[in-house]
């Protein structure tokens, strides 16, 4: 069995994807800590990769969500991405970060201000202005960018 293992790691709030390298012999442990939760899901990727979340991702006030290509459900938190191969659930990727990256969509919420027009007849002017109104609220789906590193 190798020492390291090579994953992907996609961050939503930042809309990016990184290979990582982690101890081969503590992986799975390991990617609670990149992850950042208690709980994982484990959710197919394709027949040679799984997607590892956070099972309990999707709460009140996220920031931003991930959604998969051909998967039903948003998935929120960061992912990590593993090969599988014969068993070993930490293999080598068989696709290219690039072609991985192609299946992600990294969502975040984007507030636009919404501005009222304020005119004004005054006897010794006439004022024309703005005055923040609130905001509209539209949702912003970016490939995340992959960056290079010392992994693969």
């Amino acid at each position: 069995m190798t020492k390291t293992a090579t994953v992907y790691v996609i961050d939503p709030a930042s809309a990016t994807i990184e290979a990582v390298e982690i101890e081969a012999r503590s992986a799975f442990s390991q990617t609670y800590k990149l992850i950042d939760c208690r709980l994982v899901e484990v959710v197919a990727f394709d027949t040679h990769h799984k997607l590892i979340v956070d099972e309990e991702g999707l709460h009140d006030g996220i920031s931003a969500f991930t959604m998969l290509d051909g998967y039903p459900q948003a998935l929120a938190g960061k992912l990590v991405l593993v090969g599988e191969d014969d068993g070993d659930f930490f293999a080598a990727p068989k696709i290219s970060i690039e072609d991985a990256a192609k299946r992600f969509r990294c969502v975040r919420p984007v507030l636009d201000p919404v501005f009222a027009t304020v005119n004004e007849d005054r006897a010794d002017a006439f004022v024309i202005g703005t005055m923040l109104n609130g905001f509209e609220t539209r949702l912003e789906s970016t490939m995340p960018t992959v960056i290079e590193g010392d992994a693969g």
